[in-house]
């Protein structure tokens, strides 16, 4: 089995659903008291954080991930997931400009439009931080495989940011689910509903709507899981 680094802390409340799934995934395939390789670098989030919204945040953040992955790669991992949606567009960022890494970088946006395919999916709401939503690096992606995206109304985007900033800090008010149930019950003919932001995990589930959920939790994971007991070395070279 191979090694799975997870890029963590980002948030750290939703961190923990990583390892959690990932080592369910594993003890599910191998089952008696087998668990994942996991190597976990959580990072301090802050210094990334709060660059999302600042005036040259973007041109700064970058260069944040780049050095936290060489620091995770270190480590050797042989596949590296980002426990992030919105730092996934700071990836792409990286990757364009070249970074060299011995680990296979799990895709969560790309896991994400691959899984919605095979479910044949056609229509998705995505639902994630307000910048998530609104910035359109997560829709595009999706859209480039040919699915198509909406997000919700201005006013939800704000009322979703509310909650998420709330969560991300630790702060769970257990109103949340129903103020999401309500929210979500305006929203249909939709084949499923991307939660692209790994805090909505801990506040919408099946009872909170009827859209069937697609979370890129689980698809990263699974991912990372196959990639996990996949032939070859156990360093990987495409990211």
């Amino acid at each position: 089995m191979k090694i799975i680094g997870l890029l963590g802390g980002t948030s750290w409340p939703s961190t923990p659903l990583y390892y959690s799934y990932l080592n369910e995934l594993v003890a599910a395939k191998l089952g008696g008291h087998h668990s994942a390789r996991i190597l976990l670098y959580s990072i301090d989030y802050h210094a990334i954080k709060s660059r999302y919204t600042a005036p040259d945040g973007w041109a700064e953040i970058p260069d944040l991930l780049r050095a936290e992955l060489l620091t995770l790669d270190r480590m050797g991992p042989d596949c590296i997931l980002i426990c992030n949606n919105t730092l996934h567009k700071a990836y792409d960022m990286v990757a364009d400009k070249g970074i060299a890494l011995g680990a296979h970088v799990v895709h969560l946006v790309v896991a994400t439009a691959r899984e919605a395919q095979a479910r044949d999916y056609k229509k998705l709401l995505l639902l994630g931080t307000k910048f998530t939503m609104e910035d359109g690096f997560f829709a595009k992606r999706l859209r480039f495989f040919g699915l198509d995206v909406d997000i919700p109304s201005e006013d939800d985007r704000v009322a979703i940011q509310e909650m998420q900033t709330a969560i991300s800090a630790g702060q769970m008010d257990p109103a949340f689910r129903g103020r999401f149930k309500e929210m979500l019950s305006r929203y249909s003919g939709y084949d499923g509903l991307v939660l692209g932001c790994t805090e909505l995990p801990l506040v919408i589930t099946a009872d909170e709507t009827s859209i069937p959920i697609l979370n890129p939790i689980h698809v990263q994971c699974a991912e990372a899981v196959k990639y996990a007991f996949s032939a070859g070395p156990r360093r990987g070279t495409i990211n």
